[in-house]
């Protein structure tokens, strides 16, 4: 099977590009060609070193011209690398496939069966609620199948319009073998100044803007801290709130208590450092960091929205609190390190993981989608059971 991701961001980090890493890699162990359109980014050396057929094609078109540019430039991919299946990774790349290959007239047939390249969409995430007013309408029109990462993403498009016939739910999977419960290494709780025994150890792994709510963290650890000094945070990442966050802890007397690590490749050792990984986003569709920490067997305390219930069994595997909901998240920090729970609720947290969110079980979903819609596709073969 020769499939093509289409992407509209550039391949840098983030979880639709962990997600196509491991997709590729998986597919190709499996003998397909895949292929991937997208611009260049910091992850891209290791997308072609695990096996993609890189292309750049910008999708962050603006203006007509700019459209007519990447449909014209997807329409010679296409043709040129005899593709069997277009998998678009957003409504928006979804659109400009439907422009290429069903709007404008293209003559292009798979070279095996004579039938027209199917387009089979995956969903990671919509983040602009307007969007979900005609989402639904638009993939039912667009698309010939759509793949979504979580039940609240299809629920809301399934309420815009989207047949349920027309799409399923397969949870994106986690390395387990990758993300293992481990101890932790010396050197780095050398580096960052931690005791195991004496510190109680919180964190997050996370870019840092805005959607994240790490100011809202850093509030709630506050409270926190007061009542537990030995606690601390780590808070593993980047981005354009850095330096404000750093500025909020020193206002709030956290300079020891709250550690920065910057962005760190090396997340499963992170991870390891923690007795409970924490988010405080106010916008989630379905964290991969969260489900990567329970992998890791740690206790995750997440707020109640989009796919995070999904991912989250409240009191068994961590808490689940009201987003923005500061003194909510302190008082669920106090409890799960007050009462050890985390240790118990971790290693659920683990089982969790093996039972319903395995790269396994996720690549072979996808692929049997993939395979129903391409020359590929076996007699008889259905998406039904998917979901």
């Amino acid at each position: 099977m020769k499939l093509l991701y289409l992407m509209t961001e550039p391949f840098g980090v983030g979880g639709v590009q962990s997600d196509i890493l491991t997709l590729t890699e998986d597919l190709s162990r499996r003998g397909h060609e895949v292929h991937v359109a997208t611009t260049p980014g910091v992850l891209l050396d290791e997308l072609i070193a695990k096996g993609a057929r890189y292309v750049e094609l910008d999708f962050r078109y603006s203006g007509i011209g700019g459209l007519w540019r990447a449909i014209r430039d997807l329409r010679r991919v296409i043709r040129e690398r005899e593709i069997e299946v277009l998998a678009p990774q957003s409504v928006r790349s979804t659109i400009a496939s439907y422009l290429a290959l069903r709007v404008l007239p293209f003559a292009y047939r798979v070279p095996a069966t004579g039938r027209r390249v199917p387009i089979v969409t995956t969903i990671h995430n919509i983040h602009n609620p307007a969007h979900f007013r005609y989402a639904g309408r638009i993939l039912d029109r667009c698309s010939d199948f759509v793949i979504f990462e979580s039940h609240y993403e299809r629920d809301r498009c399934l309420a815009s319009g989207l047949p349920p016939a027309k799409s399923a739910v397969i949870h994106s999977g986690i390395d387990t073998d990758r993300f293992v419960p481990r101890p932790p290494d010396p050197a780095l709780l050398a580096r960052y100044g931690l005791e195991p025994g004496r510190h109680k150890v919180l964190g997050i792994v996370a870019r840092l803007s805005e959607e994240k709510g790490h100011c809202y963290l850093i509030a709630a650890f506050a409270r926190v801290a007061r009542a537990m000094p030995e606690a601390r945070l780590l808070v593993i990442g980047d981005g354009p709130l850095l330096d404000a966050v750093k500025a909020q802890a020193r206002e709030l007397g956290l300079t020891s208590n709250v550690i920065f690590t910057g962005l760190q490749r090396n997340i499963p050792e992170h991870l390891a450092l923690l007795d409970v990984f924490v988010l405080a986003s106010t916008r989630e569709s379905f964290p991969l960091a969260a489900r990567e920490a329970m992998a890791a067997g740690r206790a995750v305390i997440a707020p109640r929205i989009g796919g995070c219930p999904e991912v989250v069994e409240d009191g068994v595997t961590g808490f689940l609190f009201e987003a923005r909901d500061v003194d909510g998240l302190a008082a669920r920090m106090r409890e799960i390190l007050a009462q050890d729970r985390y240790k118990t609720q971790g290693r659920a947290a683990r089982e969790r993981v093996e039972r319903l969110f395995s790269r396994r079980q996720w690549v072979e979903g996808d692929e049997r989608v993939y395979l129903e819609w391409s020359a590929a596709a076996p007699a008889g073969a259905t998406s039904k059971g998917v979901a």
